[in-house]
């Protein structure tokens, strides 16, 4: 696709988890369409299955698998599928995340605050940090052998502004965003980059159970007017996925103005 042909995408592998639905989808399709192999990992296989048929369409090298990201063994074995298959892994976009789930007529801004019990605040760590730890570290090896490395960390612009939602959510989100910096730091010698993209309210299915009030308070919010959907977030992703890149432990919220 021209619209990326200068992105280098063509032939090179790239892995995307949380790929089944939402930014991830969206991202793997844009992968597809610039000539990449695309490995989609999300933990059901049904919207995972989706998002291949998708690529599909536009790139013959597509794989879909159902792997949970904070689990070790989940995590190696599906890495170690895609490199048996492709023989290297150039790209990675650690996408996969949970978001609070609410019940109808109830507001995830300040409800659950300071209701949270201990296992499900941990839990907002085991997927939205660990995972991209787990991932990190079963990817690079590969990539450090073919000195060329492109990761991209989805995370939030709450991880810096700390509003609305749930400390553990935020926190963790800060969290995956200094870790983004660390793996910058240690791995730029050998030419991986490590960056993160920080959106704002993304119109996903895992805004479901988010009331017409607060999509309206974000429009309200927002200089662009909107709330972002996911192909806005994934031409963001797709930058710092692009070959020719000379950027490394970088955060660009992509909010539509909102953190202005």
């Amino acid at each position: 696709m021209t619209q990326y042909a200068e992105y280098g995408f063509q032939g090179k592998t790239a892995i995307v988890t949380g790929g089944g639905t939402g930014i991830g989808a969206s991202v793997a399709v844009e992968l597809a369409k610039g000539g990449a192999n695309v490995a989609v990992f999300g933990r059901r296989p049904e919207p995972v299955e989706r998002t291949k048929k998708l690529c599909l369409e536009y790139t013959e090298g597509v794989l879909g698998m159902s792997v949970d990201v904070s689990d070790r063994n989940s995590a190696e074995k599906g890495v170690g599928i895609v490199l048996d298959r492709f023989g290297g892994a150039d790209i990675l976009i650690n996408n996969a995340g949970i978001e609070l789930k609410i019940e109808p007529g109830r507001s995830r801004f300040w409800d659950f605050f300071d209701a949270q019990d201990s296992d499900d605040y941990l839990e907002f760590f085991r997927v939205n940090t660990l995972g991209h730890y787990l991932m990190n570290l079963a990817v690079i090896p590969a990539m450090r052998k073919n000195c060329f490395g492109r990761i991209v960390n989805v995370a939030s612009s709450l991880g810096v502004s700390g509003d609305y939602s749930t400390p553990g959510y935020t926190a963790s989100k800060g969290a995956a965003i200094t870790q983004t910096k660390a793996f910058a730091r240690r791995y730029g010698h050998d030419n991986i980059t490590v960056n993160a993209v920080l959106p704002g309210m993304v119109d996903t299915p895992m805004k479901s159970d988010s009331t017409p009030e607060e999509y309206e308070t974000v429009k309200r919010l927002t200089p662009l007017g909107r709330v972002a959907q996911p192909i806005d977030l994934a031409r963001v992703i797709l930058f710092f996925a692009q070959e020719h890149l000379f950027v490394t432990g970088q955060t660009l919220i992509v909010s539509g103005g909102m953190d202005i």
